[in-house]
């Protein structure tokens, strides 16, 4: 991981890579050389403001007839319609002159050479008012103008300690005029040993990238399976023939190609470099939008293929604002892919994403080429990039078949130890399947207790159903009973009391609903749990109302005091319940005339937590039952001290439904004095 982004960084510190600072650029029209260091041994591009005269073909005797002004200093190098502005408008077509002036050290005369790049889409060259050759012949109109590429190479003298360079520069033809490369200037020996070492190394990249294109294509002949091999190979020619119509035009050295058919064949190697590399990405990390894109790309640029065959460059060229687009689409798709594979620790992907990062790095820079718009000192490099992929590839498809060989050599050593020890594997088979039959009464086992379970929760159920239907029965007979006697006039004096006693049954009835719902909710574990700051104090004050008939009734004070912050961490429907639940068993254990207190203490700073008290002096619980009062198994119910009927869920559910809101519940009691039930809750 680390290695990769160690690469990463290093492949855009190279896109950053500018010309030597040591070497001055041209400012205004100059460049002064007089300080130069090496002055028998320099080379340097001759990038910087240049005048530019748009609109005009001025030969050298113009500019010693009359004083002309620039129309601007335009960057080079770059396309001449990146100088339009507010100042200058200038178009796709149409000729302009350039010139700079150099400044040579005093009395400097060693042979000079200039390596001259090709022009969008003709020129001629001027030095020191002699004319120096160029490509095609530039004029005012399309008629007059004849478009070339043709890399040049000039040797000359300096007569002087000035140099000047004019050069007339026409364009009909192409999207774009201008010169998108740097002119290379520099001692004799330095720029023909430069211009010779980079017209045998496009010669060595494409002798490399067709051997490898063939190579991988008669890998895919004898496995078709592997069809990456046949895109692989497919992109590899593309990129190999596209040194024979770009920078040096090496297709002139085999047999001199008119400029518009170098043109159509370089976009049209270009539209099989890049279908090649996009179904071989799609085959190497395949899905199914990505293989979307790759089919509308692949008809996209075959029909764009046959096409350029016919209509005009100046109309395909602009196909290079999709082209570039959809290189870059595909590389960052497979960076991506390759990284998703480094994260999930495949140690293929991590070469693949390092050799991603150099084909993105050469696509970049070339695009910038392209544009005009690079400033590093290299021209085109993409195909001595994938130079270096295509080894890596090597190197991988070398791995994949060593690792095919050790995997059937195993799987052969795998077979020769089956036909040897066919009588151990039958014994360990056999012992597997003895331990899968263990394994099996081990869960029937588990079935059979589950069953048990079952058929005990069963018999629960059925007997609270008993209890509650016997307990349902009289508080709605009493309501009925109540309701009738409101429709007689000698009882509709007593509204109010008949009334209160309606709706106690009813409270009644409705708690005693809940608390089976509830329970019946906890034990198939559906029991909803929502917890959010309440205050606990409201929900005690509300089930304080509903018990207030039945307090009064038995004339017991009710006394509650808040110490602190009342506010907890709590589900408010589950706690209404477990209130609720100690509210209903204090009242029908205190006797008449008895008291229950309540008190809720923030105890936050101290514990981290809100404790809630509910006493009473009532009856009290017996000790040997307090143990198992929460967790037992069997339901009881014991009636209050006015008979009040109950069915035996109520303190189990309580417990239950405090474990689910993080807290805990314990009672405090002796027989005869009453009962303290005490439960803890998170403050937050």
């Amino acid at each position: 991981m680390k290695y990769g982004l160690v690469l990463l960084l290093s492949v855009f510190s190279f896109l950053s890579l500018k010309t030597s600072a040591a070497l001055p650029g041209a400012e205004k029209g100059i460049i002064d050389l007089r300080n130069i260091d090496k002055k028998d041994k320099f080379i340097l591009k001759l990038n910087g403001e240049w005048e530019f005269y748009w609109n005009k073909l001025l030969r050298p005797h113009d500019f010693k007839r009359i004083n002309i002004r620039p129309d601007i200093y335009g960057k080079v190098p770059s396309y001449w319609i990146d100088y339009s502005g507010r100042d200058l408008k200038t178009g796709a077509k149409g000729y302009a002159t350039y010139r700079l002036v150099i400044l040579l050290p005093r009395g400097y005369r060693e042979s000079l050479g200039l390596d001259m790049p090709v022009f969008d889409s003709s020129y001629d060259l001027y030095i020191n008012d002699e004319y120096y050759g160029g490509n095609g012949l530039p004029g005012r109109s399309a008629e007059e103008t004849k478009p070339e590429y043709r890399r040049n190479f000039i040797r000359f003298n300096p007569a002087s300690d000035t140099i000047d360079i004019l050069i007339n520069v026409s364009n009909y033809s192409h999207r774009r005029g201008g010169f998108w490369l740097p002119v290379t200037l520099g001692t004799f020996e330095q720029v023909r040993k430069r211009f010779a070492g980079t017209w045998a190394a496009e010669w060595a990249n494409i002798s490399i990238l067709l051997g490898f294109s063939f190579l991988f294509l008669f890998f895919f002949i004898i496995y078709p399976k592997e069809k990456a091999m046949a895109y692989f190979s497919m992109a590899t020619i593309g990129l190999a023939s596209r040194p024979f119509f770009t920078s040096h035009f090496l297709i002139n050295d085999i047999v001199p190609m008119g400029w518009t058919w170098i043109v159509r064949f370089e976009y049209m190697f270009l539209y099989v470099m890049i279908v090649g590399w996009i179904w071989f990405i799609a085959t190497v990390y395949p899905s199914k939008y990505f293989r979307l894109f790759a089919t509308v790309m692949g008809i996209y640029f075959t029909i764009s293929f046959f096409l350029t065959l016919f209509i005009p460059v100046s109309v395909f060229s602009y196909n290079t604002f999709i082209l570039y687009p959809s290189m870059m689409a595909l590389m960052i798709y497979a960076l991506v892919k390759s990284f998703q594979g480094i994260l999930k620790k495949n140690r293929l992907d991590i070469i693949y994403f390092s050799a991603f990062l150099l084909l993105v790095a050469g696509g970049i820079h070339d695009i910038r080429v392209s544009m005009g718009r690079s400033g590093s000192s290299f021209g085109y490099i993409m195909s001595y990039n994938v130079v270096l992929f295509v080894f890596i590839q090597a190197a991988l498809l070398l791995y994949k078949w060593v690792r095919s060989y050790y995997e059937k050599d195993k799987l052969q050593n795998e077979l020769e130890y089956m036909n040897r020890n066919l009588e151990l594997l039958v014994s360990e088979r056999t012992e597997a399947i003895r331990k899968q039959k263990e394994e099996i009464e081990k869960q029937s086992s588990r079935i059979a207790m589950q069953n048990k379970q079952l058929t005990e929760t069963l018999q629960m159920k059925n007997k609270i159903f008993s209890v509650v239907a016997h307990d349902l029965r009289s508080p709605v007979v009493n309501i009925l009973y109540m309701l009738n006697l409101l429709k007689e006039k000698e009882y509709r004096e007593k509204f109010d009391t008949l009334a209160n006693s309606s709706i106690q049954y009813a409270q009644m009835v409705i708690s005693l609903l809940e608390n089976m719902l509830v329970w019946g909710r906890g034990q198939e574990d559906k029991i909803r749990y929502a917890p959010a700051r309440w205050n606990l104090a409201d929900s005690i004050l509300t089930n304080l109302s509903i018990f207030k008939e039945s307090a009064d009734k038995k004339e017991i004070s009710v006394n509650f005091t808040q110490v602190g912050s009342s506010m907890a961490y709590i589900d408010k429907d589950l706690l209404d319940i477990v209130i609720r639940n100690l509210l209903s068993n204090a009242v029908k254990y205190t006797p008449r005339g008895g008291r229950i207190s309540i008190l809720l203490k923030d105890k936050s700073d101290e514990e981290g937590h809100l404790l809630l008290k509910i006493c009473d002096n009532g009856t009290g619980i017996p000790a040997g039952k307090q143990k198992y009062l929460f967790t037992s198994t069997e339901i009881t119910s014991t009636p209050g001290t006015e008979n009040e009927k109950g069915t035996g869920l109520g303190l189990k559910l309580c417990y239950e439904l405090v474990l689910i809101n993080k807290g805990t519940i314990s009672i405090d009691s002796k027989e005869g004095e009453g009962a303290c039930f005490s439960i803890t809750l998170p403050g937050q």
